[in-house]
């Protein structure tokens, strides 16, 4: 192989190296900032953005996977709060509902008493979705009550929190 080849093999690879680091390294960060930003700066009071930011992550703990993103703009409209806010939030987050599914079942069989140690790894022969489903449907109480738990102790949290960062950044802008 030639000199010129290697050259070129060895900037293909560093830039397609550069691309995935920066979108999934350093982009993801800067990413999340700019969205969080921006729904910082929607232009509605501070208990309105707070809330629906608040109602939007609640929102993803609890088990209701596909009609999240509609039922928060609903719910966001009923109870007026910022709905631009509550659906974003869902949007944004969609892709951590699996490890906040994981957490709602850790905090369910810790209430009630069934916490196993080890990993239970199964090879069932069906498709990821339909067992995702049907783990779910197995944890039955312990996954509901703790999906609701951490779903009020999350949204009570991100309220406060998103009040404290929003009067923040109103003081450091004067």
């Amino acid at each position: 192989m030639s000199k010129q080849a290697v050259y070129c093999i060895k900037l293909w690879k560093d830039r397609i190296f550069n691309k995935f680091k920066n979108l999934f390294f350093i982009g993801a960060g800067n990413k999340f900032r700019s969205c969080l930003s921006k729904i910082l700066n929607i232009s509605d009071s501070p208990k309105k953005i707070a809330g629906g930011v608040a109602l939007g992550l609640a929102f993803d703990f609890l088990p209701i996977p596909i009609i999240s993103i509609p039922l928060s703009y609903l719910i966001a409209r009923a109870v007026r709060v910022n709905s631009v806010a509550a659906v974003s939030t869902v949007v944004i987050l969609k892709l951590a509902v699996p490890s906040f599914y994981a957490l709602d079942i850790f905090v369910g069989k810790l209430l009630f008493g069934d916490i196993q140690t080890g990993l239970d790894i199964h090879d069932m022969g069906i498709s990821t979705f339909n067992f995702f489903l049907d783990k779910l449907f197995e944890h039955g109480y312990p996954f509901l009550l703790g999906s609701l738990i951490n779903a009020a102790v999350i949204w009570i949290v991100s309220y406060y929190f998103i009040m404290w960062l929003i009067r923040r950044r109103q003081g450091s802008g004067k």
